[in-house]
């Protein structure tokens, strides 16, 4: 039923193509010094003492809204509100530390931050590629090693904005894109995703990080199709944030679903989608501009400080 209730909202927004599909990210036009973010809820999770674990369509983190909150009643409303209508809402973080971050406060935007929001169209042509699949397992190998060293904390990033693969708490989708970008660009290659979701019922993603766990509701990276030597194709993840190679999906999900991290690790399913896909409910960045302000953002940040 869950599964049900999320792909349906999915369905609903990229039903709206002419709006959502190509709608940019809050961040194209809110700048790093803003003291908050246009974000549109997902969905949210109730917890044993009453407080509420929302889940955003931007962020793959989870923020909780503690039942103390002074705010808690007004806030949940407006959860309520704009999960059903589909509106962004004007969200304050606070500081918050790993495994949650902390929702201090929201509010409806305003009728002309929804209008920009819901207007706001990437209009860039997105690049066609001829080869839809590597040859072999090592060209991937080449591909996903190149992108591996354009890392932020690597010191051999070569492209205009290093990929943060050290701060894995945020920003997946950008990596995600700033990968496929590589790939279209440099390597003529078309790529999709791989989105993972976590399951119904309590609980998250988890993943060790190493010095500490992290937890999402989704995560997302490129997949890439290689030909199999008895024919037909294999899908790979490329994800250097978890791994040091191409994985298969299996593999890349299992991570994701961490008992020693917390017994309540939830993974539940995948959805693969066309490259072009920035985040769920059907998002894209064809100008790459959001990407690009995130990666910034995120550039200088580590996991678990």
């Amino acid at each position: 039923m869950y599964k049900l209730l999320l792909m349906s909202t999915c369905i609903v927004i990229l039903a709206s193509c002419s709006q959502q599909e190509t709608l940019l990210p809050d961040e194209q036009f809110i700048s790093q010094e803003t003291p908050y973010r246009l974000m549109t809820p997902a969905y949210y999770k109730t917890m044993d003492d009453g407080s509420i674990q929302v889940r955003f369509f931007e962020s793959p983190r989870i923020y909780d809204v503690s039942k103390g909150n002074t705010q808690f009643t007004e806030i949940k409303q407006l959860m309520d509100d704009a999960i059903a209508q589909k509106q962004p809402l004007r969200i304050t973080e606070s500081d918050g530390v790993l495994p949650y971050i902390i929702l201090e406060d929201a509010e409806p935007a305003s009728k002309e931050e929804v209008e920009q929001y819901m207007t706001k169209y990437d209009e860039t042509v997105d690049p066609i590629a001829t080869k839809k699949a590597l040859p072999t397992l090592a060209a991937l190998n080449t591909i996903f090693d190149y992108c591996a060293a354009q890392g932020c904390a690597t010191g051999t990033a070569t492209i205009d904005y290093c990929i943060p693969f050290q701060y894995v708490v945020d920003g997946c989708y950008a990596r995600a894109h700033k990968m496929r970008q590589i790939m279209l660009n440099d390597y003529d290659l078309s790529c999709e995703k791989v989105f993972s979701y976590e399951g119904p019922g309590p609980g998250s993603l988890a993943v060790d990080a190493g010095d500490c766990c992290v937890y999402w509701w989704y995560h997302v990276a490129p997949l890439v199709s290689v030909k199999a030597p008895g024919g037909g194709f294999t899908k790979y993840v490329v994800d250097p944030s978890m791994f040091d190679e191409p994985v298969s999906i299996e593999t890349w999900t299992s991570a994701q679903e961490n008992f020693s991290c917390t017994p309540n690790a939830n993974w539940g399913y995948y959805e693969i989608t066309p490259g072009k896909i920035y985040t769920p409910g059907g998002g894209t960045d064809n100008s790459y501009s959001s990407t690009n302000w995130t990666l910034q953002a995120y550039a200088n940040l580590e996991t678990c400080d």
